[in-house]
């Protein structure tokens, strides 16, 4: 995972969005998140930006363009104050957080994002696509653990991060594609034990000693700890749906949605750049910041990508999603419909 206080990582990471490199990555290694920081831009007009937007991350390889679009002025040009809030305990944490008012905009997993407001989470709408490949979830037990296989297991105790984060409700997803609702025919609450552990490390620990049998988390922020032999890998699901939209809570859409989607053109510059420069600079950049393999970090690149433009949602993403929650229990038939998840102010539905 990508750490919660990036100012102590250098940047290995000097271009534009035109994959133009205007310093070697040698010379770029000598400088740090802080003393980008500390050099304002030429463009950033203060008087624009009305307030200053907190985004909500989980700290892992897809959130590295934010990084890059803080750090490169990306933020400043586009006239918005942005401050980064780590959210290691992942959609639920920022969901909560959301409803706390501790940050404006949350990149999110989308099947949290659709359950929540499904379920009256009335305090925040989505706006946008973030990263629109679909998420890997690898199926992790402890080491010595005695399941061997998916199939066992049914009935057993499952690690998360917290009630609505992607591993709570990827678990009811599994549960529907291995046939284990309809079994208990009893209702989700009977399918699994919870043990709620707030970040990855706790759950790692715990199939390990034995108060979880098993986790859900994403495949490449496992692998490592796969390769070490600390936890195993006994399966993988892939849900047919983008993997992280933008959910902006509606204070701020209401009173600074302009600043909003200048917030969102940033990223996107930011997305833009890193995925264009994926065959070096951006590979070094994950490589140095998260101390990943080089061939686990290029096998990722070959299976992410980046919407094209943030502010776009796919209503059928959005409807897949839904009648998959409602087939997996998790949502309530009808469900609501793409037109009232979104804030069409800014999300454009396509």
């Amino acid at each position: 995972m990508l750490p919660c206080q990036p100012l102590a990582v250098t940047l290995p990471y000097m271009g534009d969005a035109d994959g133009d490199v205007r310093h070697s990555i040698k010379d770029a290694r000598r400088r740090n998140f802080s003393s980008v920081l500390q050099q304002p831009s030429p463009h950033f007009n203060s008087t624009m930006a009305t307030t200053t937007i907190k985004i909500g991350y989980v700290p892992e390889h897809f959130s590295t363009p934010l990084y890059i679009a803080r750090d490169q002025g990306f933020f400043e040009e586009n006239s918005v104050s942005v401050q980064l809030v780590c959210c290691p305990g992942g959609t639920g944490e920022m969901t909560q957080k959301l409803q706390n008012r501790e940050i404006d905009l949350a990149i999110a997993l989308t099947e949290g994002l659709v359950a929540g407001i499904s379920k009256g989470q009335d305090w925040y709408k989505i706006v946008g696509t973030y990263v629109d490949a679909p998420l890997c979830w690898a199926i992790s037990t402890g080491s010595q653990s005695k399941h061997g296989s998916i199939d066992t297991l049914n009935h057993s105790k499952v690690a998360i991060s917290r009630y609505g984060s992607g591993s709570h409700i990827m678990a009811y997803v599994l549960a529907d594609q291995q046939g284990w609702l309809e079994s208990n025919n009893s209702g989700e609450s009977d399918v699994y034990g919870f043990n709620v552990l707030n970040n990855f490390q706790a759950m790692r620990d715990s199939v390990n000693d034995g108060s979880s049998d098993f986790f859900m988390w994403e495949t490449f922020t496992t692998k490592p700890y796969h390769d070490s032999g600390e936890v195993r890998r006994i399966g993988q699901i892939t849900p047919p749906w983008p993997a992280f939209l933008f959910a902006a809570h509606v204070d701020l859409l209401q009173n600074h949605a302009a600043d909003l989607q200048r917030t969102l053109k940033a990223i996107q510059k930011a997305t833009n750049l890193f995925m264009a420069q994926k065959e070096d600079t951006s590979v070094q950049l994950v490589m140095n910041i998260l101390n990943y393999k080089e061939e686990d970090v290029r096998n990722w690149f070959k299976t992410v990508s980046y919407a094209k433009d943030h502010s776009h949602v796919s209503s059928r993403a959005l409807q897949v999603t839904v009648s998959t929650l409602i087939k997996a229990g998790v949502v309530n038939a009808p469900g609501p419909s793409p037109e009232s998840l979104c804030d069409l102010q800014v999300a454009v539905l396509e």
